[in-house]
């Protein structure tokens, strides 16, 4: 099976299903329109004059008017219910908080396969929930993969094994890479704004048709327009909500079945996620959750997390039977039945004999991780169009090499990173100088903004991060992302100060430093102070275009010395933007400096996802034009593609 084939067909499907939605809500206003129009026309005209014409500018405008008011403000009001994100929804499902130090062994497991599914995609590792249900779920919930997180039952961690397990997890992975956490708080928005003109109709219908009608004071009229205004609001309400729910589970079901697909790109393991979907169809609870909220986070599951009441038109999943043949061609259709106190004898002990599951990796799986990693000294080979293909789509070598890498880094190391002071100390750590005497000076002017604590783990972890690879670096600064966002707002202000002292210290800002910086200031700051997220303002690349000179500029001065080569990158890069890059002219270093970038990646930022994709691989291919690229060049350019919302794995060196 061509699961590329699938995923192209899933995502046009996606797109149909999107416009017959916005068609649907057209036909909703028409329907209004039309209806109330005919009634007007009922009226006997008076002798002599002409019948009134259907077509009637004001009456449309109020019904346009009308709608819209009460779709946006419905919607409006829903999608800031949802701001919360990924903790107010495992909350709102009872979930606690599994601490990344856990000694519990299941929770260990589903811990490093997570963890490995961060690295490979290149995302900040997500905070994880367990909820305490025997069934078979899972869930990915956030309004980006900044503030992602992962939600799993207890049955999910306890009767899968980890080649399932991480099936599993690679399926909500897609759901945060291809945005499908956005969509779904937008159409539950949209939907919840046609239901609000259902509601909206039936409390007319009351005043209009409920009045004292022997009243003499009463305007008959009047409130027999209300009536008949809020009967035809709350039929076609009911329509549209009917119909909004119907198109929103094919979306939901087409999104289902490319995070399936992508999960079999991502594992290269078909059999894992069949696996998994058939033992969701011999548990006898399936993935219905317990939880009375179970059924508003229904569509984030990994399997249905209610029992459908409308069959499959209304299922906001596929039949599992369906899943399974696009994975399993020779599925039977026979489910084997267990049960959840089986799960021992179904799954073990959680761990498998590959190496990756043991907590420390073999001396051979080191050296040869060591070996790889340090390839060609400071500098590797490139392959630029290989980044654009894996952007969003990481693959089997992206997941093998996190979870090598993962294990290749010192015990310390990884507990520091599972640690709130310990992640602070590890951040201070990595920017600290080597020089003897230049550290201890730095240390000793820390002792001002730090805790004793703190200074006494950072003097224990610098020898450690001062040795390591430095393509290590950043996958630890995204495992130490979750740590860092448990501090109080005063110690993360506290923190980003001393930070920032340290990276000014020397009066000069490195490749890394300024990489961390931006790393940790995109993945914390909202966090810790809620801003609204950046509007898409540009369709086009053309006005972008001075702000793609700059940032191209900037990334071919600082890969290349001599102005032959430092021409020839920018002009491989502008050569991505086809007849329009003809245009762009490289600019001085002195006019696309660091901060000169910052500002041209935060106006680009504000473009659709094609056209920041599109800048990506530009910049992808000026770093690459010579055919190999530094890890402080490779860092940037993810740390930049970060920044523009379009997270890139990390790139594993072939053969």
């Amino acid at each position: 099976m061509n699961f590329f084939e699938q995923q192209d067909h899933a995502k046009r499907r996606t797109k149909i299903l999107i416009l017959l939605f916005a068609v649907s809500i057209l036909l909703l206003i028409a329907g209004m329109y039309l209806s109330l129009a005919y009634l007007i026309t009922l009226k006997m005209p008076e002798a002599g004059k002409e019948i009134p014409s259907m077509w009637n500018p004001q009456l449309m405008l109020w019904v346009v008017l009308g709608n819209g008011l009460v779709i946006g403000l419905g919607s409006l009001s829903k999608i800031i219910e949802l701001r919360g994100g990924g903790v107010r929804v495992a909350e709102m499902l009872g979930g606690r908080l599994i601490h990344a130090e856990t000694e519990d062994p299941k929770e260990r497991q589903l811990m490093n396969v997570v963890e490995e599914m961060a690295i490979a995609s290149g995302v900040p590792m997500p905070m994880v929930y367990v909820l305490k249900d025997k069934s078979i779920n899972a869930f990915a919930a956030g309004h980006s993969p900044s503030n992602a997180v992962i939600g799993v039952t207890t049955g999910c961690m306890h009767l899968l094994t980890r080649d399932e397990l991480q099936a599993v997890m690679a399926h909500e992975f897609s759901h945060i890479l291809n945005g499908d956490m956005r969509l779904n708080i937008r159409t539950t928005g949209v939907l919840h704004g046609i239901v609000s003109i259902a509601v909206i109709g039936r409390v007319l219908c009351e005043i209009g048709f409920s009045a004292d009608r022997d009243n003499e004071n009463d305007p008959r009229g009047l409130l027999a327009g209300i009536g008949v205004l809020g009967l035809v609001s709350a039929a076609f309400g009911a329509v549209g909500v009917f119909v909004g729910k119907c198109i929103e589970s094919s979306i939901s079901r087409q999104r289902e079945y490319l995070a399936d697909a992508a999960a079999v790109q991502f594992t290269r393991n078909p059999q894992a996620m069949a696996g998994a979907l058939k033992k969701i169809g011999g548990l006898s609870l399936g993935g219905v959750l317990s939880n009375p909220h179970a059924e508003e986070a229904s569509h984030m599951f990994f399997e249905r997390g209610v029992a459908s009441k409308f069959g499959d038109i209304m299922g906001t999943h596929p039949p599992l039977e369906d899943r399974i043949n696009r994975i399993d061609p020779y599925f039977d259709g026979d489910f084997t039945d267990i049960a959840f106190e089986d799960w021992a004898n179904d799954a073990g002990d959680g761990q498998s004999t590959d190496p990756k599951d043991a907590e420390a990796s073999s001396d051979f799986m080191k050296s040869a991780m060591m070996a790889g990693m340090m390839m060609g000294g400071a500098k590797m080979s490139w392959n630029p169009e290989a980044v654009a293909t894996a952007a969003s789509q990481p693959g089997q070598a992206q997941l093998q090499y996190a979870a090598e890498l993962r294990e290749s880094l010192a015990p310390e190391l990884r507990k520091a990173a599972h640690d709130p002071l310990g992640a602070q100390a590890l951040m201070f750590a990595m920017l600290l100088r080597e020089d003897d005497t230049a550290f201890e000076e730095q240390l000793e002017r820390l002792k001002t903004h730090c805790v004793e604590a703190i200074i006494s783990e950072t003097r224990i972890l610098h020898p450690k991060t001062a040795t390591m690879d430095p393509r290590a670096k950043l996958p630890l600064v995204d495992m130490a992302i979750p740590s860092l966002r448990q501090l109080t707002k005063d110690q993360y202000a506290s923190f980003q100060e001393t930070l920032q002292w340290l990276v000014e210290s020397d009066q000069q800002i490195d490749l890394f430093e300024y990489t961390l910086g931006k790393v940790l200031d995109r993945h914390l700051k909202n966090h810790f102070e809620p801003s609204a997220k950046p509007r898409i303002q540009y369709h086009s690349i053309i006005p972008l275009l001075p702000r793609c000179s700059t940032i191209l500029s900037g990334f071919a001065h600082i890969g290349h010395e001599d102005t032959a080569s430092t021409e020839h990158a920018f002009r491989q890069g502008a050569a991505c933007l086809k007849e329009l890059g003809k245009n762009l002219k490289l600019l001085p270093y002195s006019e696309c400096t660091l901060g000169e970038m910052d500002a041209a990646v935060a106006e680009l930022a504000q473009a659709t996802a094609p056209l920041r994709m599109k800048v990506v691989n530009a910049l992808a291919h000026t770093v690459g034009a010579d055919g190999e690229v530094t890890i402080q060049e490779a860092e940037l350019l993810r740390a930049f593609a970060d920044m523009l919302d379009c997270p890139i794995p990390p790139f594993v060196q072939s053969s």
